[in-house]
């Protein structure tokens, strides 16, 4: 993309907006007419006036954002504020909007139905219902400590990362690079939308643009891997009954039904890592595997264009084949921070036990153990539900953690349960990241546009 600029009134030159290959930033390159393309039209002059006319309208129009957002938006995912929303597009987004609540709220009504009508037991009274809650008020405050725990380790993570790469800790920027992370991971389907804010905000607070990219895309990655062993692990444990769960849960969770959904949500969370470990190790096979897939595709209408795709597939799987690598220099930063991605998955499955324990649950067992089975059961779960394209696979989180909850909790608790553990592990991270944001962007009020300075010197 070519673009006009001025040094100053009489002197016009042409532009374009190159990657830099060692920081992967957005870069501004001075282009020579001698340099342009045969048939590109280079009349400067007479348009030099008019376009910085533009210049100045777009910088008017978009003075409360960030170019350097949008460059990553653009680079990272193809996201273009600029493009045309055709009607047909804005339908099925409302359509599917629309749907989405409908089952959503479908869930939610069954859900309640079914813990408060559809049951023979006698429904504990109100007075019943505080003597339990007041009794396990502990459980609550451990519950809001596993969602700190959940941002704690992964500010640590991009934080030791940041010492490695950089020699500065970054601490204040990456404990609130993982607020914004985690809020547009909720927000987005499949949780992949915090990865390109992550960076612009690292990049933003003094990490180059480079090693931004790295940070995040190693911690996305280490996190996808740590969650695939614990499911793997998990899957196991509950197959043969390492721990000893009861046998009323493991008659409400048939093996064969959930190692079946937790089997695909594994396979989705374990393809884009391994396509990157085969790409750092065998780097043909991994690009001719890309160009089946992308062909396989096309033919059954599901990519468009599978040339353009191919491109775009291999570019960002060498990018983050790099990353990785970059992060294996050192052995011992990568074993903290995966040991770090466990913890993380950990927390948040904690999040589920103490919630249930809030509301009176006990299988009578060693607490260890006890906490142990809930874990093991929110890690299958997790993984049953994590490729549903909803954000935060709302639906299908709510109906089949009730699964858990009635099980282990009396009739009229489960649902007040569910819902409170769904507002900490999913709704919380919503709230939090968007007050965050909101004071962060208020507190930065001026705009990042400027206006163009001419330069008047001779």
């Amino acid at each position: 993309m070519y673009i006009f600029m001025r040094k100053n009134k009489k002197t016009p030159v042409v532009n374009k907006i190159e990657m830099d290959e060692h920081t992967a930033e957005p870069i501004i390159v001075e282009v020579p007419p001698e340099d342009l393309p045969a048939d590109y039209n280079y009349n400067a002059e007479s348009h030099a006036e008019q376009v910085v006319l533009e210049v100045e309208e777009t910088i008017k129009k978009n003075s409360q954002k960030s170019i350097g957002k949008q460059l990553v938006m653009h680079k990272l995912l193809g996201y273009n504020e600029d493009k045309v929303v055709t009607k047909r597009q804005k339908f099925f987004k409302t359509l599917f909007t629309v749907i989405f609540v409908v089952f959503v709220l479908a869930v939610l009504a069954w859900t309640f139905y079914h813990d408060f009508f559809a049951t023979d037991q006698n429904l504990p009274s109100f007075d019943d219902i505080l003597g339990i809650l007041s009794n396990n008020w502990i459980y609550f405050i451990f519950a809001l400590l596993a969602l700190g725990c959940c941002y704690l380790f992964k500010g640590l993570k991009l934080t030791i990362m940041s010492k490695s790469m950089t020699g500065k800790f970054h601490f204040k920027t990456c404990m609130e690079t993982g607020v914004i992370g985690h809020y547009y991971n909720s927000v987005t389907p499949l949780a992949v939308g915090g990865q390109p804010f992550e960076i612009y905000h690292l990049s933003k607070n003094g990490v180059d643009g480079g090693t931004a990219s790295s940070m995040s895309i190693a911690t996305y990655f280490l996190n996808q891997i740590a969650f695939v062993i614990l499911g793997l692990i998990c899957l196991v444990c509950y197959k043969y009954n390492v721990l000893k769960i009861e046998p009323a849960m493991l008659k409400a969770m048939p093996y064969n039904v959930i190692s079946t959904l937790a089997g695909i949500g594994l396979f989705f969370c374990l393809i884009t890592p391994l396509l990157v470990v085969v790409f750092s190790i065998f780097p043909k096979i991994g690009a001719t595997l890309v160009r089946f897939v992308m062909c396989l595709g096309s033919k059954l209408r599901i990519v468009k264009n599978p040339k353009v795709t191919t491109y775009k597939t291999i570019k960002g799987v060498v990018r983050n084949s790099k990353c990785l690598k970059k992060l294996a220099s050192t052995p011992l930063v990568f074993f903290m921070t995966f040991i770090l991605s466990f913890a993380e998955s950990l927390a948040m499955s904690s999040i589920a036990y103490f919630t249930l324990k809030f509301y009176g649950f006990d299988w009578q067992t060693a607490s260890i153990l006890e906490w142990a089975q809930v874990i093991q059961l929110c890690i299958i779960l997790y993984a049953g539900i994590s490729f549903i394209p909803t954000p935060g696979n709302s639906g299908a989180a709510d109906l089949s953690f009730y699964i858990l909850f009635s099980t282990g909790l009396k009739a009229g608790l489960a649902f007040p349960a569910m819902m409170i553990w769904r507002i900490l592990s999913f709704y919380s991270l919503i709230i939090i990241g968007f007050i965050f944001t909101t004071v962060k962007r208020k507190s930065h009020k001026k705009p990042e546009f400027t206006d163009l300075e001419e330069d008047n010197s001779p």
